[in-house]
């Protein structure tokens, strides 16, 4: 869709009304998530479980353990993000094992660098969100924290 253009005297252009992509909206919408505002208290008692809930397949033991702390519900939710990334990737490499990492020599080589690069990110991005939960802060990750309010849970 055309995003739809005004005009002023002249012909000459002045704004466009509507992002190009975008949604035109008439009223205010906003934008702000609820884990903006967590109360320090949250902070202060969901430390440890927030720093835990980033270990692979430990995200639901904050979830289960204090489900009104908001603070442990966000990191929760991107460490449940981050766990479906590795469960997919884990697929992922599977099928290529089975099928392009069959070919000699170019197949397994290529295969260890991509694993290699792959798990180390992953390492570091795990390591850096428990550090920055175990601080008391809500640091979104790269990709994975614009999705933390889409998480049904």
């Amino acid at each position: 869709m055309a995003p739809i253009l005004a005009y002023g005297r002249g012909g000459t252009r002045l704004r466009t009304l509507d992002a190009p992509g975008g949604a035109c909206y008439s009223w205010l919408v906003t934008t702000a998530s609820p884990y903006d505002s967590i109360r320090p208290e949250d902070v202060e008692r969901g430390r440890l479980l927030a720093a835990v809930a980033y270990l692979p397949g430990l995200c639901f033991l904050g979830l289960l353990g204090a489900p009104e702390n908001a603070f442990i519900g966000f990191h929760a939710r991107q460490g449940f993000l981050l766990f479906a990334v590795e469960v997919a990737l884990v697929v992922f490499f599977c099928i290529y094992d089975g099928t392009l990492g069959r070919i000699p020599y170019v197949g397994p080589f290529i295969g260890y660098v991509v694993k290699f690069l792959v798990w180390t990110s992953i390492l570091l991005l795990t390591a850096f969100a428990v550090a920055k939960a175990a601080n008391g802060e809500t640091t979104r990750l790269p990709y994975l924290g614009d999705h933390v309010e889409r998480v049904p849970f």
